[in-house]
């Protein structure tokens, strides 16, 4: 069954399918589609978008792909576990590798970008780029 969200506030408005990969996922109007849902060895939800009309294996597996290498590309990629050093005082038992994911956007050419969680109140979080080869092409902090 398919419900239509409108939210006055953005201009984009989902259209809401289930599927047996991902759940309950939304399809934009614009293009591509997003849903919440648990992924390889977590147990915990993480948000998910890529291309197409609805998700499909080969993503999916992309996905997992890419989690099951994250630990080993995030210790590469050489981010500080703090964005600066008042932020590392606030927080003094962050580290980037015990982090949750927050999401995952697989793009249509294969690269992908990933956003850890930390803390919103203090509006930072760190994101990588990451190439089709799962190799970081940018790390940063970003607010």
């Amino acid at each position: 069954m398919t419900e239509q969200n409108n939210h006055p506030s953005s201009s984009l408005y989902f259209e809401l399918h289930e599927h047996p990969l991902v759940g309950n996922y939304a399809r934009r109007k614009h293009g591509g589609w997003r849903a919440d849902t648990v992924l390889g060895d977590l147990d915990y939800p993480i948000n998910i978008a890529a291309e197409g009309n609805e998700p499909d294996i080969a993503q999916m597996s992309r996905f997992k792909e890419l989690i099951a290498l994250l630990p080993e590309i995030i210790a590469s990629s050489n981010l500080p576990d703090a964005p600066t050093e008042e932020w590392r005082s606030k927080h003094p038992n962050y580290r980037l590798l015990n982090a949750k994911i927050s999401s995952l956007i697989l793009y249509e050419e294969g690269s992908f970008f990933v956003r850890l969680d930390a803390y919103p109140e203090d509006d930072w979080a760190p994101g990588f780029d990451i190439s089709p080869d799962f190799k970081v092409t940018l790390a940063e902090w970003g607010v």
